[in-house]
Order: C-alpha cells, then sequence, then structure tokens
C-alpha cells in the first residue's frame, strides 16, 4: 500500500514561492526545511550551532544526503512563506536572529495550529 504524506513546509500563498538549485557540499545530510548556508565554494551547507544567523542562504527543498568527495544537485527555497513548525534550525536559544535573517532574504515563518488526528483525540 503506499501512503501519500505531506511535509506541510509551506504555510500560505501570500507571497509568490522561489526556489533555487543549489549544489550540495560534500558529507552533509541536509532535511527537507532544513535552513542552510552556503560554504566558500558556494555549496549548500548545515547550518551548526557555531553558525552565525545571518548567514542563511535559504531552506532545503530536498532532502539529500553526501558521502566524502561528493557533491549534489538539489533544489532550495529562496522566498515564501513556510510553517515555523516544520523549520529545522540549529538547536541554538536566540531563534529570532535566524527570523529576522529569514525575513531580510523573502522568507516569511508563520504560525500554525498543529492538526488532531483521528485516534489522537
Amino acid at each position: 500500500m503506499r501512503v501519500l504524506e505531506h511535509e506541510n513546509l509551506l504555510a500560505g500563498f501570500q507571497d509568490n514561492v522561489v526556489t533555487e538549485p543549489v549544489t550540495v557540499a560534500a558529507e552533509q545530510e541536509l532535511s527537507v526545511g532544513q535552513v542552510i548556508a552556503l560554504n566558500a565554494t558556494g555549496q549548500a551547507i548545515a547550518m551548526t550551532d557555531a553558525s552565525v544567523a545571518t548567514d542563511v542562504y535559504g531552506i532545503m527543498a530536498d532532502a539529500i544526503a553526501t558521502a566524502a568527495g561528493e557533491t549534489k544537485a538539489a533544489v532550495c527555497y529562496k522566498r515564501g512563506e513556510f510553517n515555523a513548525r516544520k523549520i529545522i534550525l540549529p538547536e541554538v536559544e536566540n531563534t529570532i536572529a535566524y527570523k529576522k535573517a529569514l525575513s531580510n532574504i523573502g522568507i516569511t515563518l508563520r504560525e500554525t495550529i498543529a492538526a488532531v488526528t483521528q485516534g489522537e483525540e
């Protein structure tokens, strides 16, 4: 049996969603919804606890893993409205800095209400 699952990453349609192709750097494991930066050679990398919020480049639209010495093509979101509960940020105390940095590049995070599914009541 095949089950269709939705990421629920997009949160609205007030703004046009803009995507851009990126090359994922070697030795990365990036998830859909993960906030990314670019390294010195312009390749997508995961932001870490040591990252600076102003280095944000976009949000991953694809889940990609690369091995040592391997790069892969992927797509990231550069503009649009996204579900704040589905965005993956580094585990830092100051998420406000990331929200501001994302807003500065055209990404709006919307707080959403979690839906109750059958059997959870």
